[in-house]
């Protein structure tokens, strides 16, 4: 979700009904680290009333030391969560998110660190291993016994990207043993799937990335679902208002960018994958060039006489958002 959750994006999440919190882009913290002003714009935000949690992600123990505490002294920042799980190999290359997965210690080390200069919530988001989740229950544990408050599990493999289905199975056996909260992350697309997880594990809660990306109303639906009440169903209309609250979050926060149109594109991948099973508006938006022919094809896909169909919130499984990362 880096490069995504704004303090923009986080408001439009909010306007159709807020998770319980939300988590920040990662700062990244080395030599010269800085806490980028956008992404504490974002934490202060609060959308929706809600707290935002500030994440770090990185490898030194003394740079973070120094980082937590710069961060305490920067307003009321109160949840702060370790990366451990990212697996853009971008980032693992260089030994930091999913890559620490590989080295048990350092996490541990990095973990006490914090802990001991971070007064707030502490949490860390893990997957289940590097290559292979053999060592996970093990990785899992040394992260409960560095003094986190919560935990969030993918149920993958770093090197799995987001390909094959998540393990909900081993996340259960870690909430099963664990004295803190554990919130499960992974192939939780519609608010159905989010409530079957929560039935079947022992986890406090999910968390849900990219799958909110396509459909803004899943938190709404999930608490919709929870109090027993009637499950909001979008259509196709609906889906081209959040098409302009998108475009509106591009134009106010990226006044100077040049291609608008890549940007919406990078929301409307996964959007497009709800829209029809042919994937016709998937084809037809990825081949549009410029923002007033992509605004076009999105009016005659998402209007007219489509816009009382419904929208599919989790997706056609035939169509994929991201070529070899959303399957």
């Amino acid at each position: 979700m880096q490069d995504i959750t704004d303090a923009g994006f986080m408001s439009i999440i909010a306007s159709y009904g807020p998770p319980d919190f939300f988590a920040a882009q990662y700062f990244r913290i080395h030599c010269q680290y800085c806490f980028d002003s956008h992404i504490l714009d974002a934490i202060f935000s609060r959308p929706g009333g809600k707290r935002v949690v500030a994440q770090f992600i990185g490898e030194d123990e003394g740079y973070i030391r120094d980082a937590c505490l710069a961060l305490s002294e920067t307003g009321n920042i109160d949840m702060l969560d370790l990366n451990i799980g990212c697996p853009a190999p971008k980032i693992y290359k260089k030994n930091v998110g999913g890559g620490l997965l590989r080295e048990r210690g350092k996490i541990a080390s990095i973990l006490k660190v914090m802990r001991q200069n971070w007064r707030g919530c502490l949490s860390a988001k893990m997957r289940l291993g590097f290559d292979s989740a053999d060592g996970f229950l093990d990785t899992f544990k040394t992260i409960i016994d560095s003094g986190v408050d919560y935990i969030t599990v993918h149920g993958r493999t770093v090197r799995q990207l987001y390909r094959g289905g998540a393990d909900i199975r081993a996340i259960a056996e870690a909430a099963e043993i664990s004295p803190v909260p554990v919130v499960a992350n992974g192939d939780i697309f519609t608010a159905e799937k989010a409530m079957e997880i929560l039935k079947n594990t022992k986890c406090s809660g999910v968390m849900i990335g990219r799958h909110a990306v396509r459909n803004p109303w899943i938190f709404r639906q999930i608490n919709q679902l929870k109090a027993g009440e009637k499950v909001f169903e979008p259509t196709l209309a609906d889906v081209r208002g959040y098409v302009d609250k998108l475009y509106g979050n591009i134009k106010s926060l990226n006044s100077n960018i040049r291609h608008k149109d890549s940007r919406l594109k990078k929301f409307l991948n996964f959007v497009a994958v709800g829209v029809d099973p042919e994937g016709r508006f998937l084809s037809h938006m990825r081949r549009a060039q410029g923002i007033d022919q992509l605004l076009k094809v999105c009016d005659a896909h998402l209007l007219g006489s489509n816009a009382d169909k419904r929208f599919n919130c989790g997706g056609y499984k035939t169509l994929v958002a991201r070529p070899n990362h959303e399957n």
